[in-house]
C-alpha cells in the first residue's frame, strides 16, 4: 500500500485522547455463565432433591466418558460427534493430523515433492494464494536460515470429504492455514490459524536477529477491519509472537483499512502502519457511504509487541465536525472555539470565547449533553452536503453546517431544523 492520499493533520486530542469516542471492537467479550446450575446451588429448594439431581448428572457424565474411552479411534478424515465446545478443537487436531499424514509422503525438501504429495499446484504469489477459493500452496522462502524454504498451505474445509461432522464454520467456507517446514529428515506441519474471513499473508524481517517472521492479516466483519498477527518459526513450528486482537494490544483497526509494514533504517524492526476509515462514536457515518474521514496510526516494535506511536487524521469538513462535537461533549469550549470562524459563527465584529460559551449553553444544549449524532444514509434526501441529524422521541432534528475556505475549513455557521412526526 502506498502513501495515503488525503493530507493528515494532528488530532485535536493528542495520541489516543479521543479513544473513548473512536473505539472499534467487533470482538464481543463473553463471560462464562453457569445458568440453571448456579441458580440451583443458591435456591432454598436445592436440598436433597437438588443433590440427587446433581449426583445423577455426574454419574451420567462419568458413564458417558468411560464409554467414549472404550470406543474405537475415528478414521482419518472424519470427526466424532462431540459437544459444540469441543468440536472446534477436535476439528483442528484432525485437520493438522490429515495435513501431517499427507506431507509425510514428500521425500525431498522442495516444492515439486510437496505438490505431488498434497495434490495441489504451487501458487505463483502470496496474493493468488490468499485469494484462492480452493486448497493452495505457496513458498514463503527461508525463514530460519537453514537453506531450506518454508511453505504455507491453505486447506479449505469444504474439501474435507463427505461432509460428515460439519460445523457451522464449515458452511462459511472456513479455512485452515498451516506452516510446512523441512526438519532434515522430512516435512513437518503446524497450524498457523483457522478462520473464514479474507486474509493476507506476507513475510517480514528484523524483529528477531537471523530470522524472518510470518505476518497474517485477517479482515474481520462487514467493515473488513484488518487485524494483524505475527508468527515466528520455533522448533519447526509456527509460534505466535504478537496478536493485534489480544486484550492487552495497543492496536486499533479501522473499517475498510489496510495494514503495511514499512522498513526503517537498516537493522531496525519494520514500522506497522494501519490506515482506514475512522469510526467516531459521537458522530456515526454510514459504513458504505462517502462521508467521514480517514485515520492513519503507526506502531513501533518494542522487542515484544507493537506499541502505538502516533495517530493522525485526514483534514476535511467531517473531521472538523467531529472535533467540534467531541470538544463540546467534553465541555472544552476553548478547543471548540478554535474550530469556528468567530466573527461569522457568532455574527459579531467583537467575538469572544465567553460569548461562544454562552451561545452553546443557551441555544445548543444538545452538544454538551450525552447526545449522539449521525450522518444520513447514502441516497437520503439532503439539503446540505455536510448535514447531520439527531432523533429524540417524536422529534427529528437536522443540522446544516457551513464552512470556510481551505485550508482550515473552519465552521462559519450552524443551522438547526426540526421535523415532527418522524418515524425514525
Amino acid at each position: 500500500m502506498g502513501p495515503v492520499d488525503p493530507p493528515f493533520d494532528r488530532a485535536i486530542y493528542d495520541d489516543r485522547g479521543n479513544r473513548a469516542y473512536n473505539e472499534l471492537c467487533p470482538m464481543l467479550k463473553t463471560h462464562r455463565s453457569f445458568g440453571r446450575f448456579s441458580i440451583l446451588s443458591q435456591s432454598p429448594l436445592a436440598g436433597r432433591h437438588g443433590m440427587v439431581f446433581l449426583l445423577s448428572i455426574s454419574v451420567f457424565v462419568l458413564w458417558g466418558f468411560q464409554d467414549a474411552r472404550s470406543s474405537p479411534a475415528w478414521p482419518t478424515g472424519q470427526e466424532p460427534s462431540r459437544a459444540t465446545s469441543e468440536s472446534g478443537r477436535a476439528s483442528t487436531d484432525n485437520d493438522l493430523a490429515v495435513v501431517q499424514e499427507a506431507v509425510r509422503a514428500a521425500r525431498d525438501p522442495d516444492s515439486p515433492s510437496l505438490e505431488k504429495a498434497l495434490g495441489v499446484d504451487l501458487a505463483p504469489s502470496v496474493e493468488e494464494f490468499a485469494d484462492s477459493s480452493s486448497t493452495a500452496l505457496v513458498e514463503l522462502g527461508d525463514l530460519d536460515g537453514d537453506e531450506f524454504p518454508e511453505f504455507a498451505l491453505k486447506r479449505m474445509r469444504s474439501e474435507r470429504g463427505d461432509g460428515s461432522g460439519k460445523t457451522e464454520e464449515d458452511n462459511l467456507q472456513s479455512w485452515g492455514l498451516f506452516l510446512l517446514t523441512w526438519d532434515g529428515t522430512g516435512w513437518h506441519a503446524s497450524l498457523i490459524h483457522q478462520g473464514f474471513e479474507p486474509f493476507e499473508i506476507s513475510v517480514i524481517s528484523s524483529l528477531f536477529p537471523g530470522s524472518r517472521q510470518i505476518v497474517l492479516v485477517v479482515y474481520a466483519g462487514t467493515g473488513e477491519i484488518p487485524y494483524p498477527s505475527i508468527y515466528r518459526l520455533k522448533d519447526h513450528n509456527a509460534s505466535l509472537v504478537w496478536d493485534g486482537r489480544a486484550d492487552d494490544s495497543d492496536y486499533q483497526g479501522y473499517a475498510h483499512g489496510k495494514v503495511e509494514f514499512r522498513a526503517t533504517h537498516a537493522g531496525s524492526a519494520a514500522q506497522l502502519v494501519v490506515t482506514g476509515r475512522a469510526d467516531p462514536g459521537l458522530l456515526h457515518f454510514p459504513a458504505a457511504g462517502q462521508r467521514g474521514f480517514d485515520a492513519q496510526a503507526s506502531y513501533i516494535w518494542d522487542g515484544k509487541s507493537y506499541t502505538e506511536n502516533k495517530t493522525v487524521y485526514s483534514a476535511n469538513e467531517d473531521r472538523t465536525l467531529y472535533q467540534f462535537i467531541a470538544a463540546l461533549h467534553l465541555h472544552d469550549f476553548r478547543s471548540a472555539y478554535a474550530l469556528v470562524d468567530p466573527p461569522k459563527f457568532l455574527r459579531t465584529d467583537q467575538p469572544s470565547l465567553d460569548m461562544f460559551r454562552k451561545l452553546i449553553e443557551g441555544s445548543w444544549q444538545e452538544f454538551i449533553d450525552d447526545q449522539v449524532f449521525k450522518v444520513p444514509e447514502e441516497g437520503s434526501e439532503i439539503v446540505n452536503p455536510f448535514q447531520f441529524e439527531r432523533t429524540e422521541e417524536s422529534k427529528h432534528y437536522i443540522y446544516l453546517p457551513s464552512f470556510g475556505a481551505e485550508p482550515k475549513k473552519l465552521l462559519t455557521g450552524l443551522e438547526r431544523r426540526e421535523e415532527t412526526g418522524s418515524d425514525e
